[in-house]
């Protein structure tokens, strides 16, 4: 790895022209020697996906629904949902947002939460639960 270091001036060093002229490599004081070294056969880290997002319920209602009371996500052809809570139709989602959530998510499980926030939201958890279906072509 190579550190160029502008405190430690080598102008005696050829190797450095241009834009490096008058750095030199310092390793030894350098953080970045101060790094743990690489394990054979690992691999950089990727970010863990996000696990649950929240969405507006459109055109609620929710009297009576308690802060994390589940709700049944219904897809439509349409890239439309239909949110109940039991048997009362709690609201919906956006065409847009269903879309989207097809598109990322399709085929992957799901449950949902009534939060109790204003405007009422649904907190939708992946990894268990039904699954989303794909985005209709």
């Amino acid at each position: 790895m190579r550190i160029y270091d502008e405190e430690n001036l080598d102008f005696d060093d050829d190797e450095f022209d241009g834009e490096m002229a008058g750095y030199s490599l310092d390793e030894e004081n350098s953080i970045f020697g101060k790094l743990a070294p690489e394990k054979d056969g690992e691999t950089l880290a990727t970010p863990i996906p996000q696990n649950e997002q929240t969405v507006l319920l459109c055109e609620p209602k929710v009297e009576g629904l308690k802060d994390g009371s589940p709700l049944n996500l219904r897809f439509t052809r349409n890239d439309g949902c239909e949110v109940y809570a039991g048997n009362k139709k709690a609201g919906y989602l956006k065409a847009a947002y269903v879309k989207k959530l097809k598109a990322e998510r399709g085929g992957q499980n799901a449950l949902a939460y009534f939060k109790l926030t204003v405007p009422p939201m649904a907190r939708i958890v992946f990894g268990e639960g039904e699954p989303i279906p794909a985005i209709s072509e």
